[in-house]
């Protein structure tokens, strides 16, 4: 492993700290204190709904933390020194705004797609308890910015002679 991977693997567990404990708190403290009757949540329906939250939560996380950590990794390389990030002749800006595109419309559509898999198994007017959801969703966020914080560097490095 070289001096470039230490420097960037350094650098990349600390925002990777920063980006799971922000998202963790704030994607579990806001449901939380959103739902107007905790104890009675639907998935789609009303006005206090979970998909309020997780959807858009599934598509700005990933889309925001693939953006920044690449803009971030190539800003640290370049200014220390290290050997370009990206091959010779990528564009960088086109290159981060369509990987974090693909990330955030798959992640979003996976999401919707599983809570509408559950919305249609649960038994008609079931409701969830809102503590439980504001957790899940917490830990959900959490465990996408883990993902798109590593993901968009495995990409860059799968690149040609990257």
């Amino acid at each position: 492993m070289g001096s470039r991977d230490k420097l960037l693997k350094v650098f990349t567990r600390k925002q990777l700290y920063i980006y799971f404990i922000t998202n963790l708190l704030i994607n579990a403290v806001i449901p939380y204190f959103g739902f107007e009757d905790r104890h009675a949540v639907s998935l789609f329906h009303g006005a206090h709904s979970m998909a309020r939250f997780l959807i858009p939560m599934s598509v700005f996380v990933p889309f925001g933390i693939t953006f920044d950590i690449l803009k971030k990794c190539i800003t640290f390389s370049e200014k220390n020194g290290l050997t370009p990030l990206l091959p010779e002749g990528y564009a960088r800006v086109p290159f981060m705004l369509k990987l974090a595109g693909v990330n955030a419309l798959a992640t979003g559509g996976l999401v919707l797609g599983l809570m509408w898999i559950v919305h249609i198994t649960m038994p008609a007017g079931y409701r969830f308890e809102g503590s439980w959801l504001a957790l899940i969703s917490g830990g959900i966020a959490g465990g996408l910015a883990i993902l798109f914080t590593w993901l968009p560097l495995y990409v860059v490095k799968k690149l040609p002679s990257a």
